[in-house]
């Protein structure tokens, strides 16, 4: 997939702004403020249908405006696809695909794999396991055409049962009603789970051993409760502590992915500049992993990729990206940041992001 033509209209400071990218390598540079991570947030919100900067779409859309669009000609698998999507204040949006509305933006979602790498990022690290789910799930998502049907069925059984733990009580057969196909349904979660972790973390580790030497750095995932014990058995024995708090305490929505290095949390040992690190690998692996099993290529958003990196690793990053043969956004304050870091065989197109406004160098 790629972006032949992108034109953003009423979204922040970007009023009626087109660009036409390169299928490879796409460097914004310009002052803070001046609207490079706007447009990355217009590519973000174009697929995902939400922001990853704000939920809050009067943040979003201009003052004194109703709503902003953004519209872009994709090629997808050798065919343009014309996709038009429209934020209002009140929340609401429209999304045209080919010139006919769809109600959801899952569709989309799974044809366009998008990998987002911003300073938000960290929470990877620093925040807490459902950042690291949505790390997982997103794997899930793009592999296993089933996971989603499995994800949303979670949720609703999930929701069902904390409802009825909130009245304190929960007699047989009311269990009986839902917590059979609760189990089978977190159990297939969790296993789709397993199965993407167990792919991952070969592509994983080659990809941060040319960035890093980290020979002690580790994946590991827990599933939300004891691997030792079926889930029937564990929300049987933890039900009066289940009443007592009012939601169910184990299951896939408990879920985390581990990062340690020699068995320790590895956010307690590394600085911030190995912690981008491994976070772009680990977003680097993911898309080539999609990539090596479905030919799927990914599009790539890196925001402020020169911060916290030194000339050494920013080369050494560029280097991968360049390596991977697909559509990359990055973002930096200034051309010479990157100039140096990209091999001479690849083309980079420049663009100069100054009020809301883009000239190509």
């Amino acid at each position: 997939m790629a972006i032949k033509e992108l034109r953003i209209d009423q979204l922040r400071n970007l009023v009626d702004v087109s660009i036409k990218p390169g299928p490879g390598i796409n460097v914004l540079h310009g002052a803070n403020a001046s609207g490079k991570t706007s447009l990355l947030e217009a590519i973000y919100l174009l697929i995902i249908a939400r922001s990853f900067r704000s939920q809050k779409m009067h943040r979003i859309i201009q003052q004194d405006k109703t709503h902003a669009t953004v519209c872009a000609k994709l090629n997808i698998t050798d065919r343009c696809v014309f996709v038009g999507m429209q934020r209002n204040l009140n929340g609401d949006h429209q999304l045209r695909i080919d010139g006919v509305s769809v109600n959801t933006a899952a569709q989309l979602a799974g044809a366009v794999a998008l990998q987002l790498i911003e300073p938000a990022s960290f929470q990877l690290f620093v925040g807490g396991p459902s950042k690291r789910r949505r790390f997982i799930d997103w794997g899930a998502f793009h592999h296993y055409p089933s996971f989603l049907s499995y994800w949303r069925q979670l949720q609703r059984l999930l929701k069902q049962r904390n409802g009825v733990l909130k009245f304190g009580k929960m007699d047989d057969c009311v269990r009986l009603s839902f917590e059979q196909g609760f189990v089978s349904v977190a159990n297939a979660v969790d296993q789709l789970r397993q199965n993407y972790i167990q792919q991952l973390e070969p592509v994983f580790t080659q990809v941060l051993n040319e960035l890093l030497a980290l020979p002690d750095f580790g994946l590991s995932y827990y599933r939300g409760w004891s691997r030792e014990r079926d889930l029937a058995a564990v929300l049987e024995s933890s039900l009066q502590r289940d009443m007592a708090v009012k939601h169910t305490h184990y299951g896939p929505h408990r879920a985390d992915l581990r990062l340690q290095v020699n068995g320790q949390d590895a956010v307690d040992i590394l600085s911030r500049g190995q912690q981008k690190l491994v976070i772009i690998a680990m977003k680097l692996a993911q898309g080539i992993l999609l990539t090596q099993a479905l030919g799927k290529p990914c599009v790539y958003l890196v925001d402020d990729l020169s911060a916290e990196l030194d000339q050494h690793y920013r080369r050494k990053v560029c280097q991968q990206l360049s390596a991977l043969k697909s559509q990359v956004f990055v973002t930096c304050v200034s051309n010479d940041d990157l100039a140096d870091c990209w091999p001479e065989a690849v083309s980079v197109k420049m663009f100069h992001v100054k009020h809301g406004q883009l000239i190509q160098n």
